[in-house]
């Protein structure tokens, strides 16, 4: 798996005034999605993410691949600040992944050979970008909540997630406004939407956000078109996001794993088959 890849969502925008119902009334001002996000990202806390995401693609739309995975993320200083990532593709292809901004762990559950005895994990010393994602939008950027709120077509009522009776948003945005939003922001694995790949900043990002009472995202889903495979412009791919959250504020404490079962890339030992 691609660490540029994990992935992770959020709350929304705006202010909402609340009026105090009485002979002395006096207005009250609520939090709104983005002032409910930043207080948790300043906070102590975390929040856990569970994931699905669908990619179909063929002329008939035959082919699918389904991938899973579940995070817990660590919050402070107005970011994150760790993830605990587990993810799996395929039941031989279950990984997991213990990042900070400074280096990331990672865990095979069919353990290479080329790690030596006694380790299980392989340490990357490489700057990392932790955020929080469904699908194209990047939910735990205030800047970009701001700008998908500003699209919504439609709002109502929605069922209970993580204990909390939700507001369903939904709109759509383009491939090309996230993209000034995000420059990290790619299509397919590895292209930005420019040159080769500039026909996608005009493609449709569809999305629906679940917000609870409190302000903060209990689920998210997103629909796009992406590159059917690398330096392929025409054929695309539907890709789907279906990201749900739970305990937000929960007190997380993300460690890294035992010193003893880390190897550095130096101590990667491959034979000549490899």
């Amino acid at each position: 798996m691609s660490m540029g890849r994990w992935t992770i969502g959020l709350a929304f925008v705006l202010t909402v005034s609340v009026s105090v119902i009485g002979p002395h009334a006096e207005a009250v001002t609520r939090p709104g999605p983005v002032a409910a996000l930043k207080r948790q990202l300043n906070g102590h806390g975390g929040v856990r993410e569970s994931s699905v995401y669908r990619s179909v693609w063929g002329p008939k739309k035959e082919e699918r691949v389904t991938s899973r995975s579940r995070a817990v993320y660590e919050f402070g200083g107005g970011g994150i600040v760790a993830m605990d990532l587990r993810y799996s593709k395929f039941s031989s292809g279950d990984s997991r992944a213990i990042v900070f901004p400074d280096r990331a762990y990672g865990w095979e559950r069919d353990r290479p050979d080329y790690l030596p005895a006694g380790k299980s994990w392989i340490l990357e010393t490489k700057k990392n970008d932790l955020y929080l994602a469904c699908g194209k939008i990047r939910l735990s950027d205030p800047a970009t909540l701001q700008h998908v709120l500003a699209t919504t077509t439609a709002k109502r009522p929605a069922g209970v997630y993580d204990g909390t009776r939700t507001t369903l948003y939904e709109g759509s945005t383009t491939i090309g406004e996230l993209y000034k939003l995000n420059p990290r922001l790619q299509v397919g694995y590895f292209e930005k939407p420019t040159g080769l790949y500039a026909s996608y900043t005009k493609l449709p990002v569809k999305w629906r956000l679940w917000f609870g009472s409190d302000q903060l995202v209990r689920r998210c889903q997103t629909r796009y078109d992406e590159p059917e495979f690398p330096w392929n412009v025409k054929d695309r791919q539907l890709q789907t996001a279906d990201v749900r959250f739970s305990g937000w504020g929960d007190a997380i404490d993300i460690k890294p794993p035992p010193a003893e079962e880390v190897a550095t890339r130096d101590e990667l030992v491959f034979s000549d088959d490899d």
